[in-house]
């Protein structure tokens, strides 16, 4: 199963990432530089224009975790007129 369940608690302090217990750590200890910052598979922290699956060491600013979708296709080795199948 790779669904990945997210809710936001309606309280002060309220921990975003509670219910995805690899990622409540990191709100709760975010100045914690030991722990390697790594986004569940098939997601991604997403931070201006580059992605990571684990932030850089003592990496700063801001992210968001967020899925990629590729806006291409493949096309196949040998010529032909099929195109590839959208990725």
């Amino acid at each position: 199963n790779n669904n990945v369940n997210l809710c936001w608690y309606e309280a002060a302090g309220a921990n975003p990432f509670q219910s995805i217990k690899n990622l409540r750590r990191y709100w709760q200890e975010p100045e914690n530089l030991k722990m390697a910052w790594k986004a569940p598979n098939g997601i991604y922290w997403i931070c201006g224009k580059k992605a990571y699956s684990e932030l850089p060491h003592r990496w700063k600013g801001s992210c968001t975790l967020g899925m990629i979708r590729p806006s291409f296709f493949t096309l196949p080795k040998s010529g032909s007129d099929l195109l590839g199948a959208p990725l």
